[in-house]
């Protein structure tokens, strides 16, 4: 097949690095391109690249999506855009177009989606449209739900130009009806492709054990939890409760230069270890003895791959992390630290019970981009061949 993938990550990293091992996974059997639009994000090398078609990149600020390039106009950038997606839909006339996560949201790009889509079937009218989705899909605080409503704007969109969706989860883990009311009013299929999982590749945190490690994933509006967490480490090492652990922090890849400064400056005596993102994050946390974070998707499936002992910290500000906290410590698979709880006291108390729980074992499917490969076989005419069935489809 050929397949054109279009991933926008415009406040933090877990769209992008999900949508990365779709493609690659993807690029084993087919000719796949993918769309770059948004900060770079380090990856780890892999065996087969889809090629990438580079976009003026946007991310999102206060006042919405605007150019990362500040000497560019917004319009004009949107503008741009567009020409080069529909230039790419007609010359690669592709077999599917997975569209990461819109309808859903990215609603800011929706002229520039409807473009694309519309370019692509008339360059291929036997073409197949999909929509790439996240385990937990919830309303998050930059859809305006206007008259239409947001659920209702979705379930148009799904049923116009659409064809399929693919959750990436594990149904037994959680169901699109389970955040979504109208799923029942969805046309077109729903099927689970299973959690789609970094794996720790040849990469080596460079020790095995005797670490406790310290992530935030892009870092957006984490640094006083991050700080919090350091004076929380303090205390448990000056009590003796870590032993002579370090804890390694990894830096958000968008954290500011006064963040990293502050954050330089309390970790500059003591047992710490600041490292910055990079793309051996997976093998760190496969040897680390503890892994506290936040929630997002991707950190989430590290740990259910790597089967390290976990402190979650959800950020109430993302509307897809806290209940998926709470669902795998329901599974008694991680310990969970809310919001109203994150004082210097409770953080050390949390984190010496996390130390202290044994690792967490589970049977959920993480094989979620080779479920995604097969489903898409299994939807296009010009597939490779002959799809096998996948479990929870």
């Amino acid at each position: 097949m050929r397949v054109l993938v279009h991933a926008q990550h415009l406040s933090g990293v877990g769209h992008h690095v999900r949508s990365v091992e779709i493609a690659r996974g993807l690029a084993e059997a087919h000719e796949v391109f993918l769309v770059d639009g948004g900060r770079p994000v380090p990856r780890p090398p892999a065996s087969r690249e889809p090629e990438r078609i580079s976009l003026p990149r946007l991310a999102r600020g206060v006042d919405g999506i605007q150019p990362v390039d500040p000497a560019r106009e917004l319009g004009n950038l949107l503008a741009e855009r567009r020409e080069i997606l529909c230039r790419a839909a007609r010359r690669l006339a592709p077999d599917v177009l997975l569209v990461e996560h819109y309808p859903f949201s990215k609603w800011e790009l929706e002229p520039e989606l409807t473009a694309m889509i519309e370019t692509a079937r008339g360059a291929n009218p036997r073409l197949r449209v999909v929509c790439s989705l996240r385990d937990v899909c919830r309303r998050t605080r930059h859809e305006s739900p206007g008259a239409e409503g947001w659920s209702e704007r979705v379930v148009r969109v799904l049923n116009a130009r659409f064809d399929a969706v693919l959750v990436h989860a594990d149904p037994g883990f959680t169901r699109l009806e389970d955040h979504f009311e109208m799923a029942g009013r969805i046309e077109i299929p729903v099927r689970y492709t299973g959690f789609v999982s970094e794996q720790p590749g040849l990469a080596s945190a460079g020790r095995d054990g005797g670490f406790v490690l310290l992530s935030t994933g892009g870092g957006a509006g984490s640094s006083e939890l991050v700080l919090r967490c350091v004076d929380a480490w303090k205390r448990l090492h000056a009590a003796g409760a870590v032993g002579d652990r370090p804890l390694v922090i990894f830096c958000g890849l968008f954290w500011s230069e006064i963040d990293l400064a502050r954050i330089r400056l309390a970790t500059a005596v003591g047992p710490f270890e600041l490292r910055p993102f990079g793309s051996d994050f997976v093998a760190w946390m496969a040897a680390a003895d503890l892994s506290i974070s936040r929630a997002g998707y991707n950190t989430c499936t590290n740990l259910l791959q790597t089967g390290c002992r976990a402190l979650l910290l959800p950020d109430p500000r993302m509307s897809d992390q806290l209940f998926r906290a709470q669902r795998l410590a329901a599974l008694g698979l991680t310990n969970v630290l809310a919001q109203g709880a994150l004082d210097v006291g409770s953080l050390a108390d949390a984190i010496a019970a996390a130390l202290r729980r044994p690792p967490p074992r589970h049977g959920l499917d993480l094989d979620g981009v080779r479920g995604t490969r097969t489903l898409l076989e299994s939807l296009s005419p010009r597939a490779a061949r002959t799809p096998a069935t996948v479990a929870g489809a």
